[in-house]
């Protein structure tokens, strides 16, 4: 390590003067205040356990999904927010809690609260924080959180308490902190933390079986520190040294080992922000000058400064803060946020630089070439051609011009044989270009065959023969040989079908049998059989499914004797010349764009190809496209024909209106890991609530969404969804790149939701994440309510029963009542008559016959009375209490005017409309009848008065005259009181009696 060390610091010396040499540039992406960032000056970034991404600004925390920002912000009348919107500093405790500190306090995420707790320094609590400017929070291995407070020292947070031990700068003390100013925390591999203070330079944190004290390392040289006072970062190389970020020294490196601090050049002082070390041992330095790269392979520092017309640089020189996630991307804090994605810097990206004279000269990619000496020429729109060294990574210039001023530009296409150049250029025609002496040919106005008359050539090719394949934008295809100079031209001949397909050629192509196949503009494509000097014309018909998708073919690539594979305006097609079917591929079938241009096969049998859509990786067995585009580190979406080269090293280069790309397909490997996945919550009739394991819902609460997401940050837009709700859904539901699911009107009953996530390869989550669901039924579902329903039925059906049985018998003692009355008192009444009849018959005298009469008159009224009372009880006509008051005040009216008494009917409570029972109302009825008659009868009485009431569900009937009153054993020969006292008992009421001032009847009984 030592001998590592020291080669390391050497190097630094000897390459201080080459910081800016630059090896393949970095692409860095961008997230602004547009994108939902609350402010664009972040001071601290931190991916928590979960996978947020978690950026303390100057107003407002924020949490960022990969998709979208949730902001935090401060309400000075809510202590469940944050404590200030300026955040300085974000960890996550044991508990999976946030700890933010601000500018005015620290404070608590409670996650399944969704709530803050607020702690602020206590002036005569010595367990509270040290001071209300919480500037640095460290989780340390054992799990425990330091929290540094600007100007109040340092503090140790205990979990169990709620409490926090200070340490504070003691100058008779010189094993207490150096500086109460903190302004870094490091917890290094070893467990070891240590302190850059601002004033008080480094110190280590010794913790043993007496406490905890502190040793220094500062500006007066203790333990050989030259690094100065004000220490910014610090952070931990693979070789296990320090390198601590200084605003008085730059860099410094530690090697604990020797206890020996090596300053770094060419870091200016007052400088250093923030210092990182990535999973590869890439050393990454904030700086207020640009972001620095110290690659750990080569040994060599890269600086990346902003450039205005560079969009994927960074965007702003101040850096604040740096953090590699967990995939391996840095995030970088300039003006927004900016990302390093080392999965899409495989696409090396090479374009102009302004004012780097070894940059690429134009952006704008016509064609390549490789040379002898491996290097890449490359041919652009104008200005001379670009030649790239691939070990390098420099461009230079060549102009190819003649002594009669012309240039050689807008270069299509160059071929390359024995140090000649052979260029197709679009404005001067054909030009041959010796490498090594700088001479050149212009064959346009020098030749005397077609070649001295054509300005636009699309397209070159070098036969076996040495001889030349050139394709025209107008004057078809020519054969030069630069032996014999001898030109042969072919056209196209409407008269000849075996002639030249079209006179606008795209592409050449010669496959292993050492045929011509050529691409035309307009006319489809054909092949030349160069022994019948014959063309083969496959031409687009839009009636034939099985022809050629395009009459625009721009290349054409041979995969074995029999398959052709054919780039058009309209798709990718693949012809079998043995069957002359063509198969076709379009952004339907996976295709990234349907105008593609070129395509190149790497060492495992894919095909790259390039379109206006990106460059899509294609198995030619399987069928399946993999496409990338400007998201993945590409000079743009679209690209140009002809700019495709595959060079000798197996490289693969694409070119197009913003530069060309350079990669190795071997090191595009898939990510075969799923992105983490993470149900946020889910929502009740806009309502929205923390994520939890089960949830329990009523019945009303049957719309519900669910938001879900995949914590991925490097193509968050290339992520699928896929949900399913188990014991609704029959199937996966395919949701694309949706983030919520919705579900309406749920029966009652259990449910599991499913969630899984594909990442940007297809690589799904598995199982997924899920969570039940419970729909409760309302009351009138549940299992007991249903059984006491049933129970209530079942009773009400026996009470049915047993009220019909009770009417049965009520029916039935009403006949038997009826038959007994009928049987005592009309069968007694007819019984005297037949006597009286008899004697009437046997002749007795006038006198005695007359009194038998009158007494057959007399019986035969009552039994006609006692007949109509009874027929008057069981007819259901008159079970109404109105109808027994009128019957009762027209027999007694009736009786007593008969009598000249004075009769007064009263009624209280009495509701006329209510239904009686039959037996109820006849026998009140007779005893009121017979009231009436004893009245008539014995009394001797000048009034009656009668009052009826029903009063507190008691019911009551008072019948009183103003008679000599009546016997208490009643009449000698009759049985009235006896009979009423039954009829009473019948009532299941009572029967009174009183003679005070004549007599007066009262009976009482619960209302019926």
């Amino acid at each position: 390590m030592r001998k590592d060390l020291t080669h390391c610091i050497i190097l630094f010396l000897l390459l201080a003067q080459q910081v800016h040499a630059q090896t393949s540039p970095f692409r860095f992406d961008h997230y602004t205040i547009k994108d939902g960032l609350s402010q664009s000056q972040a001071y601290s970034i931190f991916q928590d356990s979960f996978g947020y991404i978690w950026i303390g600004t100057q107003d407002g925390l924020n949490r960022f999904d990969g998709n979208e920002f949730r902001v935090f912000k401060n309400d000075p009348f809510d202590s469940t927010t944050l404590t200030h919107n300026w955040v300085w500093t974000v960890q996550e405790d044991n508990e999976g809690n946030i700890w933010a500190g601000t500018f005015q306090g620290l404070c608590k995420y409670i996650r399944k609260e969704n709530r803050f707790i607020q702690y602020y320094h206590k002036l005569h609590d010595s367990t509270s924080i040290s001071g209300n400017r919480p500037n640095y929070i460290l989780k340390d291995k054992k799990g425990r959180l330091w929290i540094s407070s600007w100007g109040s020292g340092l503090n140790l947070y205990h979990p169990e308490t709620n409490t926090f031990t200070s340490f504070k700068n003691d100058p008779d003390n010189l094993q207490s902190i150096s500086d109460n100013a903190v302004r870094t925390l490091f917890c290094d591999s070893r467990g070891t933390i240590w302190i850059g203070t601002w004033n008080g330079g480094l110190n280590r944190v010794i913790e043993d079986e007496k406490g905890i004290r502190f040793q220094r390392f500062n500006a007066q040289r203790e333990y050989g520190f030259e690094g100065g006072n004000r220490i910014t970062s610090i952070a931990e190389d693979k070789h296990g040294n320090l390198w601590i970020g200084s605003y008085e020294a730059g860099v410094v490196i530690y090697d604990r080992t020797q206890n020996r601090f090596t300053t770094v050049p060419d870091f200016a002082q007052n400088d250093v922000n923030k210092i990182i070390c990535d999973n590869k041992g890439n050393m990454w330095i904030g700086t207020n000058s640009g972001l620095y790269f110290f690659d750990s392979q080569s040994k060599r520092f890269q600086q990346y400064q902003h450039n205005p017309a560079n969009p994927f640089g960074i965007s702003s020189n101040a850096i604040y803060a740096l953090m590699e996630d967990r995939t391996g991307i840095v995030w970088a804090s300039g003006s927004g946020l900016d990302l390093y994605d080392p999965h899409k810097n495989v696409f090396q990206l090479f374009q102009n630089k302004q004012g780097d004279p070894k940059s690429l000269s134009q952006d704008m990619t016509w064609s390549f070439c490789e040379d002898d000496e491996k290097n890449i020429w490359i041919g652009s729109e104008s200005g001379p051609i670009n030649v790239y060294n691939p070990q390098t990574k420099t461009f230079r210039q060549v102009t190819v011009s003649d002594n009669s001023g012309n240039i050689a530009s807008n270069i299509y296409k160059m071929v390359y044989h024995d140090g000649i150049f052979w260029i197709a250029s679009f404005n001067a025609g054909l030009v041959r270009y010796e490498k090594y002496t700088g001479k050149s040919k212009f064959y346009r106005g020098a030749h005397n065959s077609a070649l001295g008359k054509i300005t636009m050539i699309n397209e070159l090719m070098l036969d076996d023969d040495k001889t030349l394949w050139i394709g025209t934008n107008e004057n078809g295809l020519l054969h030069y040989d630069p032996q014999t100079d001898k030109v042969i031209q072919y056209q196209s001949d409407p008269n000849n079908e075996h002639s030249l397909g079209a006179n606008f050629i795209n592409s050449i192509y010669k496959d292993n049998k050492g045929n011509i196949w050529i691409g035309f503009w307009g006319g489809g494509m054909g092949m030349f059989d160069k022994r019948s000097q014959k063309f083969t014309n496959y031409r687009y018909d839009r009636k034939n499914e099985n022809g050629l998708s395009d009459q625009v073919v721009i290349s054409i690539t041979q995969q074995n004797d029999s398959i052709y594979w054919i780039c058009t305006h309209s798709g990718l097609n693949k012809l079998n010349i043995n069957t002359g079917k063509f198969t076709h591929f379009f952004e339907k079938d996976g295709l990234a764009n349907n105008v593609v241009y070129e395509m190149l096969p790497d060492a495992q049998g894919n095909y790259w190809i390039s379109s206006n859509g990106g460059i899509s990786r294609f198995n030619p067995e399987t069928y399946i496209f993999k496409n990338y585009t400007e998201e993945d580190g590409l000079q743009s979406n679209e690209f140009n024909s002809n700019a495709a080269l595959k060079s000798s090293s197996g490289e693969l280069y694409f070119g197009g209106v913003n530069g060309f790309n350079a990669f190795r397909p071997d090191n595009i490997q898939e990510n075969t890991a799923p992105p983490p996945l993470i149900l946020q919550g889910y929502t009740i009739f806009d309502k929205f609530y923390q994520p939890q394991q089960s949830i329990e819902l009523d019945h009303s609460n049957n719309y519900i969404t669910f938001s879900f997401t995949a914590l991925e940050f490097s193509a968050p837009d290339k992520v699928k969804y896929s949900y399913m709700l188990e014991g609704f859904d029959d199937a996966w539901i395919e949701a694309g790149s949706k983030r919520e699911a919705h579900y309406t009107n749920l029966d009652p009953g259990h449910y599991t939701f499913r969630v899984k996530a594909s990442n940007a390869d297809g690589y799904w989550t598995d199982p997924g994440i899920a969570t039940t669901l419970t729909i409760h039924p309302p009351f009138w579902k549940t299992w007991w309510f249903t059984a006491l329903v049933i129970i209530i039925s079942v009773a009400i059906m026996y009470a049915i029963h047993r009220y019909r049985l009770e009417q049965s018998l009520k029916v039935e003692r009403l006949r038997n009542k009826i038959a007994s009355d009928l049987h005592d008192e009309v069968g007694s009444s007819l019984t005297r008559i037949s006597i009286y009849s008899d004697l009437v018959r046997n002749g007795a005298e006038e006198t005695e016959n007359k009194n038998y009469l009158k007494g057959i008159s007399d019986l035969s009224r009552e039994v006609v009375t006692t007949m109509s009372d009874i027929v008057w009880s069981i007819d259901n006509r008159y079970d109404t209490m109105d109808a027994l008051i009128l019957r009762m005040k027209d027999f007694a009216t009736e009786l007593l005017q008969a009598r000249n008494i004075a009769f007064d009917f009263q009624a209280s409570g009495v509701d006329s409309k209510k239904v009686l029972d039959p037996v109820w109302k006849q026998n009140l009825y007779l005893i009121f009848k017979e009231a009436i008659n004893n009245i008539v009868k014995h009394a001797q009485a000048t009034e009656v008065k009668v009052v009826l009431s029903f009063d507190r569900g008691v019911f009551s009937l008072s019948i009183s005259d103003n008679g000599k009153g009546i016997p208490l054993n009643g009449s000698p020969k009759g049985h009235g009181l006896r009979n009423m006292k039954r009829r009473a008992e019948a009532l299941e009421g009572e029967f009174t009696l009183e003679n005070t001032s004549g007599t007066t009847i009262l009976i009482m009984a619960p209302k019926r």
